[in-house]
C-alpha cells in the first residue's frame, strides 16, 4: 500500500469517523463558529462507593488471552448477520447512530440490534482478555500492514452505540454502562494498533462511544460518572504503537538505509534507491514531476550537491573522503541525515502533552514543507522526507478526544456540586472543590465557563487554526 493510498484512507477516516455537528446559526456573529450541544442535566451526587462505576474490566474479571482474535470473530459474525434482505444499509445505520433516540422508529431499531447478539456476546468475552496484540506481519512483510476489516470495526462500534442509546432510553442504566464499557474497550484496543490509519479508526470509535455519555448525563437519576471518567487511561487510545511503527516504516521497507554508510554507492545505485523511495511514498510513473523525469529531477538533485557537501564537512566528515565519493552518494547521505533529523523533530513531540507540543509539532510540518519549497516539488529533493505522515493533525485528534472526556468530567463535577448546594450551579469552576476540575488538554488552561441564570456555558474553544468541529461548547440547563 503506497503512502498516498494510506494518506487518502486517513483523510477518509477523519472525515467519517470523527465528524461533528456544525455550529448553530444562533451563534453570535462575532464569535468563531463552534460545535454546540445542549445538555439538560439533573443533580447527581458522588456515588456512595466512588469507584462503583468503571469503564474498564475489573482485575478479577480478566482472563488470560489475546482479545484481537475475538474482536475479529465478532466482526466476522456481524458481517454475516448483516447480510441478506435484513441488512442495515450504511445510510440507515448512520441515521440511527447520529439522531436522538426519540426520533427513531424504536421497534424497528430494537429488532435490528437484537440480531447482533452473538457479536455482542463475543465482545463481552473479548474485553475480559488481559491483552490485545495485533499480530500483523509488519516486520516480515516490511510495510505497515493495514487490516481490511477496519471499516467493519467502525460499523460494529456504531451498533454498540445504538444499543447503549436504546438501553438508556429504557432506563436500564446498568446495561447501558456495560455496553458503553464494551464500546470504549473495543475502541481503545483497535486504536492501539501499529499504524496511524488503525489508530485514527480507534479514535473515531472512541469519540462516538464517549459521545453517548451525553445521553447518560441527561437521563433523570443517572448516576454520576465523574470517577468512572477519571479512571480512564490517559491517553484513552494509546498512540505509541503507531508512532513506533510509523517512525520506522521507511527503514522497514528499505533496510539498506540503515547500512547506507557501510559502503559507497554508485550513482546508478543511488538512482535506484531514490526511485524505490519515491515510488513507496506514492510518486510513481503516472504523476507529474515523478522520479523518472530525470532531466528535471537530476538537475534538482545536483543543485543540492554544494549544500550537501558543506553539511557533511560541517559534521566532521574528512574533506578527502567526501570529495572522493560520487556526487549522488554525497547527496543521498545528506538526505538521509536530513530525513532522520526531520523525522525525530516531528515524532518526538508526540510524547509530550499536546498543549506543550503544539509549537514543536508545527515545526515538524514546516520542516517537511520547506523540503518541497526548496525543490519546487521534485521528489528527488528528498524522497525519504516525503514519506513522513501528518503527525500534527493526528496529535490534535488525540487531544480532542482527551478534551471531550475532560469536558464530561467537568459536567459531572458540576452535577456533583449542584447536589451538594441545593440544586444550584457553581458560579465558577473554581467553586467546585470536592473533586479536581480538569483543564482543557488542547489549550493547557481552564475551560471557559459562564453562568446565565439557571443555565451555564462550558466551552473548549476552537484553536487559532482550527474549524468548528475542533471546538466544543455545552449549553447546560439544570432540570
Amino acid at each position: 500500500m503506497t503512502r498516498n493510498v494510506r494518506g487518502l484512507l486517513a483523510v477518509t477516516v477523519i472525515a467519517l469517523a470523527l465528524s461533528a455537528r456544525p455550529a448553530r446559526a444562533a451563534d453570535p456573529p462575532q464569535r468563531k463558529a463552534i460545535t454546540t450541544r445542549t445538555l439538560q442535566i439533573s443533580v447527581a451526587p458522588e456515588p456512595r462507593f466512588a469507584l462503583q462505576y468503571r469503564f474498564e474490566t475489573s482485575y478479577l474479571d480478566q482472563e488470560a488471552g489475546n482479545a484481537a482474535f475475538l474482536y475479529q470473530t465478532a466482526v466476522g459474525q456481524m458481517m454475516q448477520t448483516n447480510s441478506g434482505d435484513q441488512a442495515i444499509d450504511r445510510d440507515t445505520l448512520s441515521q440511527w447512530y447520529r439522531e436522538p433516540i426519540e426520533s427513531l422508529p424504536l421497534e424497528k431499531v430494537r429488532r435490528a440490534i437484537a440480531r447482533f447478539k452473538q457479536s455482542f456476546r463475543l465482545l463481552e468475552t473479548a474485553i475480559c482478555r488481559q491483552r490485545c496484540t495485533w499480530e500483523y506481519p509488519i516486520r516480515r512483510e516490511s510495510v505497515p500492514y493495514v487490516s481490511p476489516l477496519l471499516n467493519e470495526y467502525r460499523t460494529l462500534s456504531r451498533l454498540i452505540a445504538i444499543k447503549a442509546k436504546l438501553e438508556m432510553h429504557d432506563g436500564d442504566m446498568d446495561a447501558a454502562l456495560k455496553t458503553i464499557r464494551m464500546g470504549i474497550s473495543l475502541a481503545r484496543d483497535v486504536g492501539a494498533g501499529p499504524n496511524y490509519i488503525q489508530h485514527l479508526v480507534g479514535l473515531g470509535m472512541a469519540a462516538g462511544t464517549v459521545r453517548q455519555l451525553e445521553g447518560w448525563i441527561q437521563r433523570p437519576n443517572a448516576p454520576n460518572l465523574y470517577w468512572a471518567l477519571t479512571t480512564l487511561p490517559r491517553p484513552l487510545v494509546d498512540v505509541r504503537p503507531a508512532v513506533q511503527t510509523e517512525s520506522q516504516c521507511l527503514l522497514a521497507e528499505m533496510p539498506e538505509l540503515r547500512r547506507l554508510e557501510d559502503s559507497v554507492l554508485s550513482n546508478a545505485q543511488v538512482l535506484d534507491l531514490w526511485t524505490r523511495a519515491a515510488s513507496w511514498a506514492g510518486y510513481g510513473d503516472d504523476r507529474p514531476g515523478n522520479v523518472l523525469d530525470k532531466s528535471r529531477n537530476l538537475a534538482t538533485a545536483m543543485a543540492q550537491y554544494p549544500r550537501a557537501k558543506a553539511a557533511l564537512l560541517e559534521q566532521g566528515y574528512p574533506v578527502e573522503r567526501v570529495e572522493a565519493w560520487p556526487a549522488l552518494y554525497v547527496i543521498v547521505v545528506d538526505q538521509y541525515h536530513q530525513f532522520r533529523a526531520i523525522r525525530d523533530l516531528t515524532f518526538k513531540w508526540t510524547y509530550v502533552p499536546y498543549a506543550q507540543a503544539r509549537g514543536g509539532l508545527k515545526q515538524g510540518n514546516v520542516a517537511i514543507s520547506d523540503v518541497w519549497k526548496y525543490s519546487q516539488g521534485s521528489t528527488l529533493s528528498n524522497p525519504f522526507v516525503t514519506s513522513l505522515p501528518a503527525v500534527e493533525r493526528i496529535a490534535f485528534l488525540d487531544a480532542r478526544l482527551a478534551r471531550d472526556v475532560a469536558m464530561l468530567r467537568c459536567v459531572e463535577a458540576i452535577r456533583m456540586y449542584a447536589a451538594d448546594h441545593g440544586g444550584k450551579l457553581p458560579a465558577s469552576l473554581a467553586d467546585v472543590t470536592a473533586v479536581p476540575v480538569p483543564e482543557d488538554p488542547i489549550h493547557g488552561r481552564a475551560f471557559r465557563y459562564e453562568v446565565h441564570g439557571k443555565s451555564a456555558v462550558l466551552e473548549g474553544p476552537v484553536p487559532p487554526d482550527g474549524g468548528a468541529r475542533d471546538g466544543l461548547r455545552y449549553e447546560i440547563t439544570l432540570r
